[in-house]
């Protein structure tokens, strides 16, 4: 349904949110409003919880601190035998469900005696509230978990006990360390320091009990194995002895590094071959050389033999000599002289000798390759010869080697498993901890259950967001209307004004009690007078231009404030110098009747059955014209819907200024909607914190929907407290308006 403003243009509520998303003055408003049931709330909490944790009785936690440390430096080096601890995430996490198996707290129970224990054996002294809250502590973890299956032979009051250590015992690790806290709790703080040391106890033990077992076990397991494999061993030495004894196959060396005699022969073979055909190669070259250059008629002394020959040099240096003492000669003598001649013969005698030693070094070059040819020769022979033999050996060689190593895989392994076994059976006798308590768990002083600070400050704050949460469904569940901001923005029309209450004491006037309407005349100057007068003014300006002179004052249900209200509109109407009629127009309730004392005087309803005149039905009271309702009708919807009534209303405009029509509630009777088709403007009264919005929202409608809706009113309005509720419209407190009117 659409909804129209008459004359007041209101920012929308959807724009408001969007720019201001939380109402910081609306929290305000609701704590200064609800702090007194918050505040009540949060107290019964608080008290509560101090009686329960008085009803409860105290228990104190011990813990000690246990540091897994395995060694870095190992004792018999990397070979150690034994498994060490693994402190990665989740080995860790098996150490503290070892510390919570049922072996390891059924040797605390026996050791400690718990069986006999009032508190952990037997039949337990906790109330009702500890058997409730011990539950709550631990609720997967009854007495009896997985305790049944641990141990046929354990006995009932073993399991029991066992049960309820698990309940009391808390295992964790401290943050990323390798120390694990053990607290145990109990209603006894000595027991409760001595249980928590007893389990850290078992725990270390155990530990060390785990590895003398595991060694003693590899001991056990390394001795069996260890005659296994020394008679596997003897059999494979047994064998290759015997394999080289059938096939005559002798070797030479010992260990790895024995060899056949025929393989050794072959490579030694090989290798001298080897070395020959490289001398034969080089001297043949050197002999090719020579040959060559003797048969291309070459020099011959340049031939590298020759040239590194030492004969050849001591004749060729003669050989310049007598060259060099033969050209002497030839320059003082002639060439018949006898020293030139027997120089000349001695020249050639050298060349002679340079000749022959030539002739000589390519003979032994000869000789030198053909005897590294048969050198070479022979050794191939021998090698072809052993390559035989060898041969035949091949197969029996393969077989040989095969058994050879069995053999000493079987020596290598028995050899380390001898190694490990004297490790082991060294870590059995060595008690090396792998856990060890660092922190023993001394006498607590102070109970770690209940604590009643902490409680208290939990109580507190549960209390509070129940407080807070019963507030809001407090003002949830309140029908009315809070202030004026809310009306407004429920029913989606202009709030005219918010009528206050006037108090009793705020009435008195020279020693006498008024009404609101004659306090309004008495104090035309006071707060109630200037809302008065806003809400004329409110009712002018919905019309600028036609304003309003015949105003219905109607409501939602009785008792809201509207008679007075219209009452008060009259007054302040003649105050200002207005000719005034007020027409009593419920006619089943005559409240304006009876205000001004006319209830059993002619009215409205004699002079529309013509009986009275209006004249006479019309009186004066401090200035203004009053119609009484008159006499009792049967049909008032119809009387007050006829041609004569609008006829009437008609000759009542030419005669008066502003007239006020005081309507029944439109919830009960439909007498005020058969009354808008007469009026100019109609204001709705709605009762602060008393009228049903549903019901407000349904009935104003209808007044809307004719376009004679002026606006709404909120009345009866106890402005001590309207602060709580918003400050719409009101920016000073009711302190202020009271201290500003009394001037």
């Amino acid at each position: 349904m659409h909804k129209t403003v008459p004359f007041v243009n209101l920012q929308s509520t959807e724009n408001r949110d969007s720019t201001e998303a939380v109402d910081l003055r609306q929290l305000q408003d609701f704590v200064w409003r609800r702090w007194k049931f918050i505040l009540l709330v949060t107290f019964v909490v608080m008290v509560a919880a101090l009686v329960v944790m008085l009803m409860i009785a105290p228990r104190y936690t011990a813990t000690a601190m246990v540091l897994l440390e395995p060694r870095k430096e190992k004792i018999f080096g990397s070979d150690t035998v034994l498994p060490e601890l693994n402190l990665e995430t989740s080995n860790i996490e098996s150490q503290l469900s070892v510390l919570q198996s049922t072996n390891l707290l059924r040797r605390v129970v026996e050791k400690e005696k718990l069986e006999d224990d009032a508190e952990f054996g037997g039949q337990s002294k906790e109330g009702f509230l500890d058997y409730v809250l011990g539950l709550l502590r631990s609720p997967w973890r009854g007495e009896s978990e997985d305790l049944g299956k641990a141990d046929e032979q354990m006995s009932p009051e073993t399991l029991k006990a066992v049960g309820r250590l698990r309940k009391a015992l808390d295992v964790v690790r401290v943050n990323r360390t390798y120390v694990l806290s053990i607290s145990v709790t109990s209603l006894e703080p000595g027991k409760a320091a001595r249980l928590a040391n007893a389990v850290a106890d078992a725990y270390v033990v155990d530990q060390l009990e785990a590895r003398y077992d595991a060694a003693k076990r590899a001991s056990v397991w390394f001795s069996e194995r260890l005659g296994a494999l020394q008679e596997q061993l003897r059999q494979s030495e047994d064998a290759v002895a015997e394999f080289r004894k059938e096939h005559g196959l002798l070797a030479t060396g010992s260990g790895d590094n024995r060899v056949m005699i025929s393989e050794q022969q072959l490579s030694d073979l090989n290798t001298r071959l080897i070395e020959a055909r490289a001398d034969v190669a080089e001297k043949r070259a050197r002999y090719e050389q020579a040959a060559r250059v003797t048969a291309h008629g070459g020099n011959m002394q340049a031939i590298p033999d020759v040239v590194r020959s030492n004969v050849i040099t001591e004749l060729r240096r003669q050989q310049a000599e007598v060259t060099r003492k033969l050209a002497d000669l030839g320059a003082h003598y002639g060439g018949q002289h006898p020293l030139v001649i027997n120089a000349q013969a001695e020249r050639r005698d050298i060349e002679r000798a340079i000749t022959a030693e030539v002739q000589r070094i390519l003979l032994n070059l000869k000789n030198d390759y053909e005897v590294s040819k048969s050198r070479e020769n022979s050794l191939r022979d021998s090698l072809d010869k052993v390559t035989g033999q060898t041969g035949q050996e091949n197969g029996l060689a393969v077989r040989l080697r095969e058994l050879e190593r069995v053999n000493a895989a079987n020596k290598a392994l028995y050899d380390n498993f001898m190694a490990r076994a004297r490790i082991t059976q060294e870590q059995s006798t060595l008690e090396e901890r792998e856990a060890r308590l660092i922190s023993p768990a001394t006498r607590p002083n102070v109970p770690s259950f209940p604590q009643k600070t902490p409680g208290e400050i939990v109580a507190a704050i549960v209390g509070l967001l129940l407080g807070v949460a019963g507030a809001v469904a407090l003002d949830m569940l309140n029908s009315g209307f809070m202030s004026a901001r809310q009306l407004e923005e429920r029913l989606g029309y202009p709030v005219l004004a918010s009528v206050p209450l006037l108090p009793a004491k705020d009435r008195k006037v020279e020693n006498k009690l008024l009404d609101p309407a004659r306090y309004l005349m008495a104090k035309p100057l006071s707060r109630y007078a200037e809302v008065v007068r806003a809400v004329r003014v409110g009712i002018q300006m919905a019309d600028v231009d036609n304003p309003a002179k015949v105003i219905l004052i109607t409501s939602s249900v009785p008792n809201e404030g509207k008679s007075t209200l219209a009452q008060s509109i009259a007054y302040s109407a003649a105050r200002a110098g207005q000719k005034v009629l007020i027409v009593d127009g419920d006619l089943r309730h005559c409240s304006t009747s009876k205000f001004f004392g006319l209830e059993n005087a002619k009215g409205l309803v004699d002079m529309l059955t013509g009986e009275t005149e209006l004249e006479r039905a019309i009186s004066v009271h401090d200035g203004v014209f009053v119609l009484p309702a008159g006499a009792k009708s049967q049909n008032p919807p119809d009387l007050l819907g006829s041609d004569r009534m609008k006829a009437f209303v008609e000759h009542l405009r030419s005669e008066f200024d502003y007239i006020v029509f005081d309507s029944p509630p439109v919830e009960p009777v439909i007498d005020a909607k058969v009354m808008v088709g007469f009026v100019d403007k109609v204001i709705f009264n709605v009762r602060w914190k008393s009228t049903k919005r549903e019901c407000a929202a349904d009935n104003v409608d209808h007044f809307a929907l004719s376009q004679k809706l002026a606006g709404v009113v909120l009345s009866l309005v106890d402005e001590t407290k309207t602060p709580r509720y918003g400050h719409y419209g009101q920016y000073y407190g009711y302190g202020y308006y009271k201290n500003y009117y009394a001037r």
